[in-house]
């Protein structure tokens, strides 16, 4: 590659590489002032910088328009090249989901990811994919800085400045328990019998305790847990051998419920519902995928 002249480059603006772009697909002056909005006097001004800067006449004056010279058929590909390349820069920034291939990475509860990895997979197609982590909380929102996930679900109740955290959907509870439990009936369940039967409890983090035994605790009431897993799918499992009772998010009991052949009560107390929050760095604000699957996240949550 030759060594250029940075002087030389810096007289190289991008509206000359547009005149020349023009002149040279018009094969006229005047039709090429017009398109590009331009005075006659413009155009000659441009023409004559061009012709100082690569040392050609570029452009030969005919009866009815110019004619390029062999030097001109030379840097045409390769400015038209330069140009293409400007203007995809300068566009705005374009997401097709049905066409373009991504992953998004989903940091979220065992919850969220049962509510939303069927749902999303149905309105992905395409090369569209969803990976799925179990990353809450503080250390979610660390990830999203990082780089190492797109976005956030989940009880988010701390702020962060470089991160956008909206709010999803309001929560409140639902007990399950097999078809026929003797403690379910026509009006639901007693307080008297919800703490009298054993209880699964679905605790991420582990232990044996959550906020429903807050509730309980604050009127003076115990239950007992029999069973503590991390994620739903098991103690739905259980429920189906067992009296047990799960005290679980109304969404997820709503959703699954009916697969596993369980039936649902209110709650016969008052248990503190909670916000369910959406979360993503700041960067990504205006960036087209990631808005894209925040809207179908939105979605989800009410279909239109």
């Amino acid at each position: 590659m030759l060594d250029i002249d940075p002087a030389q480059l810096r007289r190289l603006d991008i509206n000359l590489l547009l005149v020349f772009d023009e002149i040279y697909a018009t094969g006229k002056f005047t039709a090429a002032a017009k398109r590009l909005g331009l005075t006659q006097s413009a155009i000659s001004h441009a023409v004559k910088r061009l012709r100082e800067i690569f040392g050609d006449e570029l452009f030969v004056r005919l009866p009815h328009g110019v004619q390029p010279t062999p030097r001109a058929h030379e840097l045409r590909p390769k400015l038209a090249n330069a140009l293409a390349l400007i203007r995809d820069a300068v566009s705005p920034p374009r997401f097709d989901p049905l066409s373009d291939a991504r992953v998004f990475r989903i940091g979220a509860t065992d919850n969220q990811i049962a509510l939303f990895a069927g749902a999303l997979t149905a309105r992905g197609g395409g090369r569209i994919g969803f990976e799925f982590r179990p990353i809450i909380r503080q250390q979610a929102l660390e990830a999203l800085q990082l780089g190492e996930i797109d976005l956030t679900l989940g009880f988010l109740w701390k702020r962060h400045p470089q991160c956008e955290i909206v709010d999803l959907y309001g929560e409140t509870y639902a007990v399950l328990a097999r078809a026929g439990h003797p403690a379910f009936g026509p009006d639901g369940i007693t307080i008297e019998d919800y703490v009298a039967y054993e209880h699964v409890l679905i605790a991420p983090g582990g232990g044996m305790h959550g906020v429903v035994d807050q509730s309980l605790q604050a009127q003076g009431r115990v239950r007992r847990v029999a069973l503590s897993v991390p994620n739903p799918l098991p103690a739905f499992a259980a429920l189906r051998d067992s009296d047990h009772l799960l005290t679980l998010p109304r969404r997820l009991a709503d959703q699954f419920a009916p697969v596993f052949g369980l039936v649902i009560a209110e709650p016969p107390l008052a248990i503190r519902p909670f916000t369910v929050r959406m979360g993503w760095s700041r960067r990504n604000d205006t960036d087209p995928a990631n808005a894209w699957l925040r809207d179908q996240i939105r979605q989800c949550v009410h279909p239109e």
